[in-house]
C-alpha cells in the first residue's frame, strides 16, 4: 500500500524482496497473464518463426486482456530494469522470465499440453520483459 517505501533503506535481500513479489502474484486469482489467454499466447508465439521480434512482440501483448496490460506493468518494468544491470546482477531477462514464469502464468501441469509448452511460456515473458518499453 506504500507506493512510496524505499526497499533500500529497509535493508531487505535482493531475495526477499524477490520471493515477496512471487508470493504476491501467486496469490493473485487469477495469473497475471490470463488462464483464457495462455492458449492464444502459444499460438501467438508459434507464429514467431515468420514474423521479426518485434511483430512477434506485438501479436502477443495484443492477445492480452486490457486490464492485464494497465495494471501489470510494473513487475515487467521492474525485471526490464533488472536485466539492464545483468553484468553486474547477473540477472538476465533469460534468467528473469526462468524465475518468474511459473508464477507469473501457472498453467495447469496436469495437462501434457501446459508440459510440453513451458519452454514456450519462458520465452513469452522473456519477451515481455525484453520489450517491456514498447509494452507498457
Amino acid at each position: 500500500a506504500d507506493h512510496g517505501l524505499d526497499l533500500a533503506e529497509k535493508d531487505f535481500t535482493v531475495n526477499t524482496v524477490a520471493g515477496a513479489m512471487k508470493s504476491f502474484f501467486s496469490e493473485l486469482p487469477e495469473p497475471l497473464v490470463p488462464y483464457s489467454m495462455q492458449v492464444e499466447l502459444v499460438e501467438a508465439h508459434s507464429e514467431y518463426n515468420q514474423e521479426s521480434p518485434a511483430q512477434h512482440s506485438s501479436v502477443l501483448i495484443h492477445t492480452l486482456p486490457v486490464h492485464s496490460t494497465q495494471h501489470s506493468s510494473s513487475h515487467p518494468l521492474s525485471c526490464h530494469r533488472v536485466s539492464h544491470n545483468h553484468r553486474v546482477n547477473l540477472m538476465t531477462s533469460e534468467n528473469l522470465s526462468i524465475c518468474f514464469w511459473p508464477t507469473l502464468m501457472r498453467p495447469d501441469f496436469s495437462t501434457m499440453d501446459a508440459l510440453t509448452a513451458t519452454r514456450t511460456y519462458q520465452t513469452i515473458i522473456e519477451l515481455f520483459i525484453q520489450q517491456c518499453p514498447f509494452f507498457f
